[in-house]
C-alpha cells in the first residue's frame, strides 16, 4: 500500500514528520534506521509489523509499506498502518498538503 501526497516540498514535509517523531509530538511512532529511515507504529500489537518508507520525488512525497525480512504482513495489517498514518497526516500536517491518495 502507498500514500502519495502531491507536493513540491516533499523533503520539507518528510523532515517535519520525522522531527515530530523525534521530539515525541507523535508519541506512538518510532524511527527505525538502516540504509533508509523508516517509521513504525509503537503500540505492542503493531510494533515493527510494518515499516513506512518515505520517498521524495519532484512532484510528491510517497509513503510505502515495507517489512522486515521473513515477516510479511497481511493486507489487513498494512491497512491498519496506512489508516493510522493517514490519521497522523490529517491531524498534525493538514496544512502541509491539499490532497493525498492511497493505493493498494
Amino acid at each position: 500500500m502507498k500514500i502519495t501526497i502531491p507536493t513540491t516540498a516533499g523533503t520539507a514535509l518528510k523532515k517535519k514528520i520525522f522531527d515530530a517523531v523525534e521530539d515525541e509530538t507523535l508519541k506512538t511512532w518510532e524511527v527505525r534506521s538502516g540504509e533508509v529511515e523508516y517509521l513504525t507504529h509503537t503500540p505492542e500489537q503493531w510494533y515493527d509489523k510494518v515499516l513506512l518508507r518515505f520517498t521524495v520525488t519532484k512532484t510528491a512525497l510517497e509513503i510505502d509499506t515495507y517489512y522486515w525480512k521473513g515477516n510479511v504482513p497481511n493486507e489487513d495489517v498494512k491497512g491498519y498502518y496506512v489508516g493510522r498514518f493517514t490519521e497522523v497526516l490529517l491531524v498534525h500536517f493538514r496544512d502541509d498538503f491539499e490532497t493525498f491518495t492511497i493505493s493498494k
